[in-house]
């Protein structure tokens, strides 16, 4: 009995761990595309897909025929990793064909129909912005428009055997070819020469040491040998620094061929030899798009980031945007300076001590002290941190010191930045998920009415000190369940507030139960006004807030700019009557640091 306990207890860590997870969300929407891409009974078959290779005399198509029946979906594979051995050789992970083509090195290349195909949720417009042209020519097969491209723009090397491509002038690959963003043209080149030069090495401290080479951003790759200037680096005399065909042709067989254009990007940005993407994978990106928008150096300040998350979101797209949008202000998406400046002059203005830490005095102001303490509370030691804890400062004089903060003691800058986003637009699913974990005192992945009653208890009592008349809470929750139209009658779960027709109201019983401010709104809302912002320009209400709020900040600047040019005035004329010093000093003012 004991061991069958012991076992349930091994599976249960093990469906608990993240790796898992997504191992098991990958296998359900495999299964679903290939569910969709089989065809019916009616005889209507699915959208071509990539032609089958032939693998020892036999194709794919017939190899999957030999094991089960034409027309019937199968499960793949939990789990196949890179190298495993296969029919007697090496095999390549199982990956989802989204291109309409053949991505082999000998077959054809057509970017705008492939990444259009790959998710219409997130990378449906990327086809367009990589061609608004007039249609062009036939699709050609990837080796010669590589060919056309070395023959263009390539130099011969010393020995003039063969031809390769600097820095610059590859480019034309990263865009065309690879169809990535011009910006990610200086990391792709050096990815490329990393896994060249690795590709032969087993030991695993050589290939770090490279790897830590590689990141230096001095380092002299992608340059015309005839051109170099001084001593070349001792580690690099052994290395390939310029891309020549053969290294480009190798390159795509491994890492780009076999790929979709979301694992194509989340190979890139990730660490080779990690299998996600941590938050300074995008340093070298930021950099580099940074030379182009200079206003963007904010973005530059343990989060991880999956596959399966890179495909369903839209930060490919994102990426290409801000790549070819002149004007940054447009781009709403991950890069924009307004969302910034908002996000910032908050946390500036609740940061009183200006140490970069919001405690729970702090966070109680936010808002004109919209939130209930109990929540201030909650959030602090139970809400979700992107980033994890903070590791525990030590003292600069090397003892222990009981006055520091503990790391779960304050917000950092990360912190308050997925507080606000969750607390100004509460119709997302993160924001939910934000929200719900904070309100389940328990844990239990439910929200029962003792729970909701205790929260509700503290807005009662304001709302009384405040000379309001409060609505019992029988009444609100009714109101609310019949917004939300739960599952079960007795609690609440998560999935509940997802329902496409709750997006708009879930985030209610969240403000009733800690936001004053807000519940009050709601109550007294408007019809005329809630249609407006039905119609409205913004997608979301986080963009909305922000818009708002960034107006609201930049009077305030003007003002605080016509004030100071008057205090200059009359500062110069006292000056010129009595010849007294005279300054008021603003040391004390509250604007952020821009």
């Amino acid at each position: 009995m004991s061991a069958a306990i012991k076992m349930d207890e091994l599976l249960v860590t093990w469906l608990s761990s993240d790796t898992v997870f997504e191992n098991v969300l990958n296998v359900i929407e495999t299964y679903r595309s290939t569910a969709q891409n089989t065809p019916s009974k009616s005889g209507i078959s699915s959208p071509p897909s990539t032609p089958p290779r032939k693998t020892g005399g036999k194709s794919e198509d017939d190899t999957v025929s030999d094991a089960s029946p034409r027309g019937v979906a199968t499960i793949p594979p939990f789990y196949r990793p890179a190298g495993t051995i296969s029919n007697g050789k090496k095999a390549k992970p199982i990956r989802k064909q989204s291109y309409d083509s053949d991505q082999t090195w000998e077959g054809i290349h057509t970017s705008k129909e492939s990444l259009a195909a790959t998710d219409p949720r997130s990378n449906a417009d990327v086809g367009k912005s990589l061609n608004n042209a007039a249609p062009s020519a036939p699709p050609r097969p990837i080796k010669e428009q590589v060919a056309d491209i070395f023959n263009e723009l390539g130099k011969p090397t010393t020995d003039g055997s063969t031809a390769f491509l600097t820095m610059d002038n590859f480019v034309k690959i990263t865009k065309e070819i690879c169809s990535f963003p011009t910006f990610f043209n200086g990391p792709l080149y050096k990815r490329i020469l990393y896994l060249w030069n690795t590709h032969v090495i087993k030991s695993q401290a050589q290939r770090l040491i490279i790897w830590n080479e590689f990141q230096k951003e001095d380092i002299k790759v992608g340059l015309d040998p005839d051109a170099e200037d001084g001593e070349k680096d001792e580690l690099l005399e052994h290395l390939d620094t310029v891309i020549t065909k053969e290294i480009f042709k190798w390159y795509w067989v491994e890492e780009m061929e076999d790929f979709d254009a979301s694992e194509r990007f989340f190979r890139l940005l990730k660490k080779p030899f990690e299998n996600f993407i941590g938050k300074d994978d995008f340093l070298p990106y930021m950099k580099e798009l940074l030379r182009d928008h200079p206003g963007l150096e904010f973005l530059c300040h343990s989060g991880r980031i999956t596959t399966r998350q890179i495909r369903r979101s839209d930060l490919l797209s994102a990426f290409h945007q801000v790549d070819e949008e002149e004007d940054i202000n447009k781009v709403t998406r991950y890069f924009s300076y307004e969302h910034f400046y908002v996000l910032y002059c908050r946390f500036w203005e609740l940061d009183h001590d200006r140490d970069y830490k919001i405690t729970r005095e702090d966070l109680m102001k936010y808002g004109e002290q919209c939130l209930s303490h109990m929540i201030v509370d909650r959030i602090f030691e139970a809400a979700p941190r992107p980033f994890g804890l903070p590791e525990l400062e030590e003292s600069k004089d090397g003892s222990d010191n009981n006055s520091e903060k503990l790391p779960k003691d304050y917000l950092s800058y990360e912190d308050f930045i997925f507080f606000m986003l969750s607390e100004e637009d509460k119709a997302n699913e993160i924001s939910v998920r934000y929200w719900f974990t904070c309100i389940d005192v328990d844990g239990d992945g439910m929200l029962n009415n003792m729970e909701m009653r205790s929260f509700y208890a503290l807005q009662q009592h304001r709302m009384t000190q405040l000379g309001h008349e409060y609505i019992p809470f029988e009444d609100m929750l009714c109101q609310m369940i019949d917004m939300i139209k739960p599952k079960h009658e007795d609690y609440l779960v998560v999935e509940d507030f997802l329902q496409e027709e709750c997006a708009t109201v879930s985030g209610a019983l969240f403000d009733a139960l800690f936001n004053l401010n807000k519940y009050m709104q709601f109550e007294q809302r408007d019809p005329f006004q809630e249609r407006q912002k039905r119609e409205d320009e913004f997608e979301t209400d986080w963009d909305r807030f922000a818009c708002m709020d960034y107006n609201r900040l930049a009077m305030e600047e003007e003002a605080r700019e016509e004030d100071a040019m008057e205090i200059d005035w009359v500062t110069v004329d006292d000056e010129e009557e009595d010849g007294e010093d005279f300054n008021l000093g603003l040391g004390g003012s509250s604007e952020a640091p821009f």
